[in-house]
């Protein structure tokens, strides 16, 4: 069990959740933000958790990134982002801040220790252990291609940090379609998957496999609700995220518009 977690992305909505399920442990947390009034909006009694330590500034602020993972033995990693607009790459710049901390931190450790967990939120279109019966491989592009910016920076993120093993540890958390609904359980498997999870569930299976050391030597695991298996259940959910995701990869100034309208209606 680990004595200190690390979290990056405490105010997103996976984030909060993985944060809500910190504090009912018995762990100290340091928590990365960009904006420590807004995680205290959120959570108004933080600032008073003598376990809780908050550490506000930019990804790039190298030497804030250390202070972060020093004495650390596990780092979640819930930094990312939902829409297919090109640009961003938040996952990439928090991967390279951790490594650089990890590699200092290393050069000025005097002793040989085990390399810190990393518990990364990654994507199950990205699992090619799967069998295709349960993840057709049509659905996959289509997804992908929905997705292809943000995917593109989880891909280069999720690079740099399993390049360096000797640095970190990564096992990676690999949800389908993330849902706005009520809890209903999980599963963790390496095998099994389903088609979407919620965010309550996604948060409280992240923290368990963050607490627990039998999923230490897991590279990648699929977490699926218990009612995340019917596809016509999130049909209205998925489809219309698709179909906005494809519109922006193929129809030139797309988010222009869309932003415009958004704009006008708001």
């Amino acid at each position: 069990m680990p004595s200190r977690i690390a979290l990056l992305g405490a105010t997103g909505q996976t984030g909060r959740g993985v944060l809500q399920n910190l504090l009912e442990q018995d762990v100290d947390i340091n928590i990365y933000v960009r904006s420590e009034s807004r995680l205290i909006d959120m959570f108004p009694s933080i600032s008073s958790n003598a376990r809780a330590t908050i550490f506000e500034g930019v990804i790039s602020d190298q030497s804030l990134i250390v202070k972060l993972l020093t004495g650390v033995d596990t780092i979640i990693f819930t930094l990312g982002w939902n829409e297919n607009r090109l640009g961003t790459h938040i996952i990439e710049e928090g991967a390279r801040a951790i490594l650089t901390a990890l590699q200092g931190i290393s050069k000025q450790s005097e002793q040989i220790s085990a390399p810190p967990r990393l518990i990364f939120l990654s994507s199950v279109s990205w699992n090619e252990r799967l069998n295709p019966i349960d993840n057709p491989p049509l659905m996959t592009r289509v997804i992908r291609q929905a997705f292809y910016y943000p995917y593109q920076d989880l891909l280069a993120g999720q690079k740099i940090l399993c390049s360096q093993p000797q640095l970190v540890n990564v096992t990676l958390i690999q949800p389908g379609a993330l849902i706005e609904e009520a809890a209903s359980g999980y599963d963790i498997s390496i095998d099994k998957v389903g088609v979407g999870i919620s965010y309550t569930d996604l948060s409280a299976a992240m923290v368990e496999i963050a607490m627990e050391g039998r999923f230490a030597d897991i590279p990648a695991v699929v977490v699926t609700s218990k009612a995340g298996y019917d596809f016509g259940r999130y049909a209205g959910v998925i489809l219309p995220k698709v179909v906005k995701g494809l519109a922006a990869s193929f129809l030139p100034g797309f988010w222009m518009v869309n932003d415009l309208m958004a704009r006008f209606w708001s």
